[in-house]
């Protein structure tokens, strides 16, 4: 069974999303707050395997509610569930670590193959963005190389790839988990356009990164 909390300020979607789920889809509801706030609380008291969370939300955003999981050293795999499909907030959401992005008109079956991709460490994105989401980060758009969306911690990871370290290596030296780690290298992968850390190196020297 896999356990999911809900962080979403509004009740009724959350009890509608609980709802949803029937013994035989092997997902459960068991914790929902409508505060980001209180999230590492409920981690360090309740089993928790996937955390679907809004983006929009009063006392503290989505976004904000990834950054407090990542000072406080908690790395649950994330769903964002949200109506918003701006590339700017894929775009953050993606960054801060989160393993799916999900609209709320999602269907039943898409929200439960985004659980289950999550809780294996796969990610899911809605159908609507899907092709959005990966010519974005391939860098197909207006045929940029994806150089300029690197983040500062991006271009850290590269370099420590140059270097020859391995996922674990770059975690102790950059004191981010190892799901972080590999987060983002598949990050900078889909931006510039690349399979392989060789492609990736190559590219790198070629622009100067490293």
């Amino acid at each position: 069974m896999i356990k999911v909390l809900i962080v979403d300020d509004h009740h009724l979607f959350a009890e509608g999303v609980a709802s949803l789920f029937k013994p035989e889809d092997g997902i459960a509801v068991v914790k929902h707050t409508t505060n980001g706030n209180e999230i590492p609380d409920i981690l360090a008291g309740s089993e928790i395997d996937v955390i679907l969370l809004d983006i929009d939300m009063p006392i503290l955003n989505g976004i904000a509610c990834m950054e407090l999981l990542k000072q406080k050293g908690y790395d649950k795999p994330v769903v964002m569930l949200t109506m918003h499909q701006s590339m700017r907030q894929i775009k953050d959401a993606l960054e801060k670590g989160a393993q799916g992005y999900v609209l709320k008109d999602a269907s039943k079956a898409e929200l439960v193959q985004a659980i289950n991709n999550a809780s294996e460490r796969k990610n899911y994105f809605h159908p609507k963005i899907n092709d959005q989401v990966f010519d974005y980060f391939r860098g197909k758009s207006a045929g940029k190389t994806g150089l300029q969306e690197l983040s500062e911690r991006e271009k850290e990871i590269i370099k420590c790839l140059a270097e020859g370290m391995n996922t674990k290596a770059i975690s102790s030296s950059l004191y981010i988990s190892e799901h972080t780690v590999k987060t983002h290298r598949r990050n900078i992968m889909h931006k510039l356009n690349v399979k392989t850390s060789a492609e990736l190196i190559r590219l790198a020297i070629d622009k100067g990164i490293i």
